[in-house]
């Protein structure tokens, strides 16, 4: 599915708040990432956060996407908690070689957002045990490295709090 932008039907005021909301998300990140210590930069790091600012205006068109910023705060979490135990399951597997392996290939239905279905394919590579392998049409091929472990209900549950986390608005 190829994505629409119709970003020359948008008013100027929205493209221009648009363009500066994230302008200053792109800078809070920058300050946080780099501690605001590089400041004698300055007029390369505006020029940049100006040019990531406007291709993301072309690749993600205002009120095509829609954050719900609770949804996100309640994923961020999960998201570490879920990195800290696939981290942990790699850990465990390479220090105690009796952990059970199974290994088998499982099919996952994807969503039929491209954008989700690569945060999802992202994700699931964090999960214990699991790396994503192939994303085919509209399903996602998973190596799952034992195959009694719960890893269909936590992609299933993956994938609730990733539609939970962003709405599709129209415009």
């Amino acid at each position: 599915m190829m994505m629409q932008t119709d970003i020359k039907k948008l008013k100027w005021h929205r493209l221009l708040y648009s363009f500066l909301k994230r302008f200053v998300l792109f800078a809070a990140g920058w300050l946080a990432l780099l501690g605001g210590l590089q400041m004698g930069d300055i007029w390369f790091v505006i020029l940049f956060l100006a040019a990531s600012s406007a291709i993301s205006m072309y690749t993600v068109p205002p009120g095509q996407w829609v954050l719900r910023p609770l949804a996100v705060a309640r994923f961020f979490p999960y998201f570490l908690l879920t990195a800290l135990r696939g981290g942990w399951d790699v850990a465990r597997r390479v220090f105690y070689r009796t952990v059970p392996i199974d290994p088998a290939f499982i099919t996952v239905e994807n969503d039929w957002d491209p954008r989700k279905t690569l945060i999802l394919v992202w994700i699931i590579s964090l999960l214990p045990g699991t790396a994503s392998a192939v994303i085919h049409q509209n399903t996602i091929i998973v190596h799952v490295l034992d195959k009694k472990l719960p890893v269909d209900e936590e992609i299933q549950e993956l994938k609730r709090r990733i539609n939970d986390m962003f709405v599709v608005d129209k415009v």
